[in-house]
């Protein structure tokens, strides 16, 4: 039997080889995921769910270079996250610390590389020269590849040592119209989840329920944000005691959180940083945790307090706000930095949605959408892209430094004063990630691809307000994407192509510099296939409607009054001059 069926499988291969180039490819499904990989059963709802995104990393050296792939971006520029404390990132993202390896495996490095630019200073208001003393990467979908709802499972090893702190890798998903590291686009939009009209809150969220209008194809009276949610993000560290935290949870441990706004307001006594609920704190319920889970005691959200007139964003007081970080933390071990471990999200959309956390196959933590009625918030509901990146930040892992301590350099004996013991040791360090796929539900039309779906549409906005998604260098957002035209020498070099005169040109249905990538793209119409920008007539209230038809008509029928006493003097050749 077992004969048989491999030779079964291997006729299904040999099929799907020949007759892929005369179908032609389309959707979001890696050719190399094998026929056994597009279905999966969720452990939520024990339905089968199928296939509708892979990317199995399989063809090494890949590209990442805005431009150069269909489904991911490797961002080129720095990261300018600043806490109020003023402890901030430290890394410059570089495309090229993004690559996939022989051994099947999309990979980022974080290495102890200098990068200068000039580039806008936003504190002194001028241009200057900037430096970074660590690279890194990031690779987004912004833009490209959108999902809302499903089951999204990956296989990752972490980067560096699990018992010295500093390295910050994850995996995360933004709603679209917020593209991570540009502050401008995540302002008064990260992460709201909310669709009711708050009038105390309709400055702070850009796009309110308490909208009427439907400009850029936005629907009237719906509320939208850039929802986040966190898949992963790792504390590496030394595995002491931690303070306030359940299940002897410790370092090295990763956060699963839901970031949402608006947040508990402190009036109603929300828990602060380094506290538990139980102390008589207003928090959530109905959070569920697993084994080796506690609740996150050192992060419970973030308050967005009005903005100084030397800061990149502006934020009035009107406009401040409080999110809140719905968070839990698993322990590791050192394993996980040195093999492949599976980590999968369950969502379900919607005020009776769900998320659920899984690791390796066991359940970790979870959010129901009825544990969001104190707020009226809800799980989200924006179509989302996936990130997965390797930060430092000293607010992140770092310990305090000592007085005069600024400086964070590698490459110099005065700038390690702030670090963990070992950790320019432990770089250059990989982040590397085997898979990640995406499955759905085809029967419940709340979970979709796509990231312009027609009840939550994005395009129309990010085309009138693109210059928050760019940095000030860039003509447009994102480039469009290469079809061949890398440097050969032979065909090897030029994947699914040919070399000719010294570059690659692709086959049919593949793209990239060296045609190592499908021709990834929705296998459907998009419902809007006009790029122009329309704007509604502005919102008229009835009662001033009727008010202005009663003006108007009072002033005709003077009009006319005036008019017949002119006729009737004009008659009679007595005109006053008032007349």
């Amino acid at each position: 039997i077992n004969i048989q069926l491999s030779y079964i499988l291997r006729i299904v291969l040999l099929l799907q080889l020949f007759l892929h180039p005369i179908i032609g490819f389309s959707g979001w499904i890696d050719p190399d995921t094998l026929p056994i990989n597009k279905k999966t059963v969720s452990y939520s709802d024990n339905l089968e769910y199928d296939l509708v995104m892979s990317d199995e990393f399989n063809r090494p050296g890949r590209s990442f270079k805005d431009g150069d792939d269909p489904l991911w971006t490797a961002i080129d520029k720095s990261d300018d996250d600043q806490t109020s404390t003023g402890k901030k990132s430290l890394q410059f993202y570089n495309y090229t610390t993004v690559s996939t390896n022989e051994d099947g495996h999309l990979v980022i490095e974080t290495n102890t590389e200098d990068t200068k630019w000039r580039g806008w200073n936003p504190y002194k208001k001028r241009y200057e020269t900037m430096a970074r003393h660590f690279k890194s990467g990031m690779v987004q979908s912004w833009n490209k590849f959108c999902y809302t709802g499903g089951i999204l499972e990956l296989d990752v090893q972490f980067p560096g040592r699990s018992d010295v702190g500093g390295l910050w890798p994850a995996v995360w998903l933004l709603g679209n119209l917020g593209r991570a590291t540009f502050e401008t686009s995540t302002n008064l939009m990260w992460p709201w989840s909310y669709s009711k009209c708050n009038r105390d809150l309709q400055h702070a969220q850009e796009l309110s329920a308490c909208d009427i209008t439907n400009h850029y194809s936005l629907h009237p009276k719906q509320g939208r944000g850039a929802t986040e949610i966190d898949i992963i993000e790792v504390m590496p560290g030394p595995s002491t005691k931690l303070p306030f935290v359940k299940n002897n949870v410790h370092r090295p441990y990763t956060s699963m959180t839901l970031q949402i706004a608006p947040g508990i307001p402190a009036k109603l006594k929300r828990p602060q940083s380094g506290t538990i609920p139980e102390w008589g704190f207003k928090w959530y319920n109905n959070l569920t945790y697993g084994e080796n889970v506690s609740i996150n005691p050192f992060f419970y959200g973030t308050y967005l307090a009005p903005t100084s007139s030397n800061e990149p964003v502006a934020r009035s007081k009107a406009e401040s706000y409080q999110c809140d970080a719905i968070s839990s933390i698993l322990t590791l071990n050192d394993s996980y930095f040195t093999k492949m471990h599976t980590f999968r999200l369950e969502w379900q959309p919607g005020d009776d949605g769900y998320l659920h956390w899984y690791v390796n196959g066991e359940y970790k933590f979870g959010v129901e959408g009825n544990a969001l009625q104190e707020m009226e918030s809800q799980i989200p509901n924006e179509p989302s892209y996936l990130i997965l990146n390797t930060a430092i930040s000293t607010s992140w892992g770092f310990p305090n430094p000592p007085w005069g301590c600024t400086l964070y350099d590698c490459k110099d004996p005065e700038g390690q004063c702030g670090m963990n013991p070992g950790f320019c040791k432990s770089l250059p360090a990989h982040f590397k990630i085997d898979y990640i796929r995406i499955y759905q539900n085809k029967n419940d039309n709340r979970q979709t691809i796509g990231c312009n779906p027609p009840d939550y549409p994005t395009k129309k906005f990010i085309l009138a307000h693109e210059f928050r998604y760019k940095t000030l260098v860039s003509p447009k957002a994102l480039k469009d994407v290469v079809t061949g035209g890398g440097k050969c020498k032979d065909n090897k070099e030029c994947g699914s192509g040919h070399c000719s005169f010294g570059k690659c040109r692709c086959d049919s249905d593949w793209q990239g510099p060296n045609c190592l990538v499908p021709t990834y793209k929705n296998d459907f119409e998009d419902w809007e296939k006009e790029d122009w920008i329309t704007l509604s007539l502005p919102y008229i209230p009835s009662f001033l409607g009727l008010s202005a038809i009663m003006v108007f008509v009072s002033l005709s029928i003077a009009a006319g009054f005036v008019w017949r006493k002119r006729k009737l003097l004009l008659a009679d050749e007595k005109i006053p001059n008032w007349l």
